[in-house]
């Protein structure tokens, strides 16, 4: 039998879990009329002491809705074109028998999945702030004979989720920088924007996970988070925004000689709003003293309605915003911070560093700005990439998915994963909640908790909500 992959007549859901998990519905003791599974979070990597121990949980309901929207895809295709497809996987692919009852047994299991998803599913509220071993979603079969579904959804959970999980979880960090330098949280935040589009893996990537960073900030050049706050999340585009903005290509053509007149005409262009124009296409020290000495372009600046916002973007950016005592330049020494606040005030012109900022780098800025007299919010944005958005695994939130519990012939079990060569992988038993009113979490359980933070609502709330459920979370884990 000749096959092609990228045939439409095969439903994607066919293809959507790691291989071992097509066949562990004949592994399956008999009399299973139950089973249980938790995703939740396990020892994260990610330094989250700036969080006290927590990841933000985002993304559930937007996967669980792709889920169903894929199974009802896969019950709308033809019989015919499905077990075209099961065959391809476990005869053609697999290289099962035919002959051996397993084979028919798995191919039944399909072909018999009920027109409604088999799991029962609840979920902590988007964006909450979820310690080490705290559940985000629980499932539940509702069909004794697809017990077997529970956890082949497991691979698409965890790699739908995880980085959703991640970007929002350092947009936290970064949130954390801003919070300590003001004492307060800012509802309307423009200090750290998202430019991470272009490093994510495909757009789909930053439509799943740029959503992250508006829970806590205004500004993203990320158009992938536009479309999805616009497809799932209220609409609200007065919530999100971003200025015109030049680039190398813009400055190149105008020529190193031109540099000072392409300055010129992008303010021309842009006389009523805000416009960042780009400053390390060549000299970034002589273009910076270029606009003090050209007497039209230092009159433009000071006259405008609306500040320049200055792009240095190329070294480290500590050393070229603070000033790198090492260097042989005076302006160097000084720093683009000193040297724009000398030359021409920083509510004239206002920086934004986009290369290469992590956590790390933004808080030393921030301490040697408030070590020095300045008030970074003021005049200073972060653009933050896929440096600090796209450098992580799933390890770094510890999202992981066990079954914790099941019923055999009448019997409740909790089930424990609890290996002897590796205790950090230890996993919760039984079924699991979160006390709603404590935030424990609670396992070793036979039924729902009664006051379960876990819901079973899995509507998409508007970001407008959202901004103000993680503000809430924000200030109660800092205490």
């Amino acid at each position: 039998m000749t096959n092609n992959l990228k045939n439409p007549q095969y439903p994607t859901l066919l293809f959507i879990a790691d291989c071992y998990k097509y066949t562990h519905a004949s592994m399956y003791p008999q009399g299973l009329e139950s089973v249980y599974s938790v995703l939740y979070c396990r020892n994260p990597r990610l330094d989250l002491s700036a969080l006290n121990g927590h990841i933000v949980a985002f993304g559930m309901r937007q996967a669980i809705a792709k889920l169903k929207t894929l199974y009802a895809e896969f019950k709308a295709a033809s019989e015919e074109s499905i077990k075209s497809g099961l065959e391809f996987l476990y005869s053609d692919f697999m290289n099962l028998d035919k002959s051996q009852e397993s084979y028919h047994f798995l191919i039944d299991k399909w072909l018999s999945l009920p027109n409604e998803i088999p799991i029962h599913f609840k979920v902590v509220p988007e964006g909450s702030f979820i310690p080490s071993h705290s559940p985000i979603i629980t499932l539940q079969s509702t069909k004794q004979e697809h017990c077997w579904f529970v956890n082949f959804i497991e691979t698409y959970l965890n790699s739908q989720i995880w980085k959703s999980c991640l970007v929002a979880t350092n947009a936290a960090r970064f949130k954390r920088i801003e919070y300590d330098c003001l004492g307060y949280y800012l509802d309307e935040s423009w200090n750290f924007h998202d430019f991470a589009q272009r490093g994510m893996n495909g757009i789909e990537d930053c439509y799943n996970s740029s959503m992250g960073h508006i829970l806590f900030f205004n500004g993203t050049d990320s158009m992938m988070a536009l479309k999805h706050l616009y497809d799932e999340y209220g609409a609200q585009a007065s919530l999100v925004g971003s200025i015109p903005a030049s680039e190398h290509s813009v400055m190149c053509l105008g020529g190193q000689s031109g540099e000072v007149e392409s300055f010129k005409r992008i303010m021309r262009a842009f006389p009523k709003s805000m416009v960042s124009i780009v400053s390390d296409t060549w000299n970034l020290w002589e273009i910076i003293e270029g606009l003090k000495r050209d007497k039209e372009a230092n009159e433009m600046i000071q006259n405008r309605a609306f500040p320049i916002v200055l792009r240095p973007d190329s070294g480290d950016p500590f050393l070229i915003l603070t000033g790198d005592a090492g260097s042989s330049d005076e302006r160097a020494r000084k720093g683009v911070i000193r040297l724009v606040d000398e030359y021409f005030s920083l509510s004239k012109v206002r920086i934004i560093y986009g290369d290469a900022i992590t956590v790390e780098r933004a808080r030393a800025v921030y301490d040697w700005c408030k070590d020095n007299g300045y008030n970074p919010t003021e005049f200073l944005c972060f653009g933050i990439g896929s440096y600090a958005y796209n450098s992580g695994i799933r390890d770094d939130v510890g999202l992981v998915s066990k079954m914790t519990w099941a019923r055999i012939n009448g019997e409740n079990k909790h089930l424990i994963k609890s290996p002897i060569t590796g205790g950090e992988k230890l996993s919760l038993s039984g079924k699991v909640g979160i006390d709603k009113h404590t935030r424990k979490t609670k396992q070793f359980l036979d039924s729902d908790l009664e006051n379960d933070f876990l819901s079973e609502d899995l509507s998409i709330p508007s970001l407008g909500d959202l901004r103000g459920f993680v503000k809430a979370e924000f200030l109660r884990v800092l205490g």
